[in-house]
């Protein structure tokens, strides 16, 4: 009887010992010069200006909130110094015209949640 229960254990465990799933492929796309040279034009400055119009929105829970601007294609962009943030909080609910700096690299909370991008605002006009 200990045999055939042994057996049994071990053809149910067989299937969780060995893995079976599909393999991640991490093949890496060659650089050429081409786009080597395009890759440090685009990040030698601070980032790109853009201008969109969008609205202010609160993200978070308190004591955790921050702000952020939604484009009106729907994409979500975090803030970035806390300063701008705060100036913005008090225009929420207006269609706002923004010019910003698209910052090359997440800065700031929002920057964990938002994966539109992390700007800084230039240029703040409300639009109603």
């Amino acid at each position: 009887m200990k045999p055939i229960v042994l057996l049994f254990f071990f053809i149910c465990i067989t299937p969780g010992v060995f893995p079976c799933g599909k393999k991640e492929k991490n093949d890496p796309q060659p650089v050429t010069a081409e786009s080597a040279s395009a890759e440090k034009q685009t990040n030698s400055g601070a980032g790109s200006t853009i201008k969109f119009t969008g609205r202010v929105r609160i993200y978070g829970s308190e004591p955790h909130t921050f702000a952020g601007i939604v484009d009106e294609k729907g994409t979500e962009f975090a803030v970035y110094p806390p300063e701008q943030e705060e100036k913005l909080r008090k225009l929420q609910g207006h269609l706002i015209e923004f010019t910003v700096i698209l910052l090359d690299e997440p800065k700031g909370e929002g920057s964990l949640y938002l994966k539109g991008g992390t700007v800084t605002p230039l240029t703040v006009t409300v639009i109603r």
